[in-house]
C-alpha cells in the first residue's frame, strides 16, 4: 500500500502477485449512487486504472462524502493483473460495521505494492464544454479549474461523454441534431448525439412507392404507400428528397394519380 489507512470491519488480503485471482473477477464494481453499496458479488478494479467514487451532496462541497460499503459475501479484487501495474481506488471513506453489526464486512483482495487507496479526496474530471458529462470520468484531478467539474455533480453514472467540446453531444440527449460531430468513443458514429453507441436516424423509412392496383369498380389505378425517401435514406446531416403521401387509397387514374397525391420536399436527416 502506498497510503496507510485505519483498520476496518471488512477483510483486506494483501498479495505480492494476483495472477491467481485475475480470472475470478467477473464484473465491474457497480456502486449504488448515494450509498456506496456494491451490487456485484465478485468484481474488480483493473490494473493501470483509477476508480474514483465521489458523489457527495453538493456541487462542490467540502469533501468527498461517499462511504464505500463492502457487504458480507462480496469480494473486490484490486489489480488482478501483473505485478508492477498500478491501481488507485479513491473514496470518501470505507465503512466498518456499526454497533448493530451492519456495514462493510466483505473482502478486498489487493496487491501489497501496486495498489493505492486514497480516502477523503475530491475528484474533478474533464468537462470542457460544460454539459455536465465527462469523457474521462475516472481521470481525477484533486483541484478545481477551467474545463473541470466535480465528479459527484457530473453525469458519470449515466455514461461517458462521446463529444466533449461539442455542444449537444452527451449521454441522455433527447433532441435529434441535423449535423455531425467527431465522436471520440466511436468515430464511425458521427450522428450518435446521445452517446449510447447507436446512430438513430429520425427519418429511417424508405417505403414510398407508387404502383398499379385495381379498385372496386375494376379501373386500373394507383396506390401510394407510406411517406419516406424514394430510394436511399440520407446519412446524418445530409439532405434528401422526401415524399409525403396525402392519399394512399386505390383510385381511378382519371381522377387522381400518384403525382396529385404526393408532395416532395428537401429534408435533412437528423440523428440521435
Amino acid at each position: 500500500m502506498k497510503k496507510p489507512f485505519a483498520s476496518f470491519g471488512f477483510t483486506v488480503i494483501f498479495l505480492l502477485s494476483l495472477h491467481a485471482y485475475a480470472k475470478q473477477v467477473s464484473a465491474v464494481c457497480d456502486w449504488t449512487v448515494g450509498t456506496g453499496a456494491i451490487t456485484a458479488v465478485t468484481c474488480g478494479v483493473d490494473g493501470q486504472t483509477v476508480e474514483a467514487y465521489d458523489y457527495s451532496a453538493g456541487t462542490d462541497d467540502a469533501s468527498n462524502g461517499v462511504v464505500l460499503s463492502v457487504p458480507a459475501g462480496v469480494t473486490i479484487t484490486l489489480n488482478g493483473g501483473a505485478v508492477g501495474v498500478p491501481t488507485t481506488l479513491i473514496v470518501g471513506q470505507i465503512s466498518s460495521p456499526d454497533t448493530a453489526g451492519v456495514g462493510g464486512t466483505g473482502i478486498i483482495v489487493a496487491s501489497s505494492s501496486y495498489v493505492t487507496i486514497r480516502t477523503n479526496e475530491k475528484c474533478y474530471v474533464s468537462d470542457t464544454d460544460g454539459d455536465g458529462y465527462s469523457p474521462t470520468p475516472n481521470t481525477c484531478s484533486t483541484t478545481a479549474g477551467a474545463g473541470k467539474i466535480r465528479k459527484n455533480s457530473s453525469g458519470y453514472h449515466t455514461g461517458t461523454d462521446c463529444g466533449d467540446g461539442t455542444t449537444g453531444a452527451y449521454p441522455g440527449q433527447t433532441v435529434a441534431q441535423a449535423t455531425t460531430f467527431t465522436n471520440s468513443v466511436n468515430p464511425a458514429l458521427t450522428g450518435d448525439w446521445d452517446c449510447n453507441g447507436v446512430e438513430t436516424k429520425t427519418y429511417a423509412a424508405a417505403s414510398y412507392s407508387c404502383s398499379a392496383c385495381t379498385n372496386g369498380s375494376g379501373y386500373a389505378s394507383y396506390v401510394n404507400a407510406a411517406s419516406g425517401f424514394l430510394t436511399t435514406v440520407p446519412n446524418c446531416g445530409v439532405a434528401g428528397t422526401y415524399y409525403t403521401v396525402s392519399n394512399a387509397t386505390c383510385r381511378d387514374p382519371a381522377v387522381a394519380d400518384c403525382s396529385t397525391s404526393v408532395s416532395t420536399s428537401s429534408v435533412t436527416q437528423t440523428c440521435l
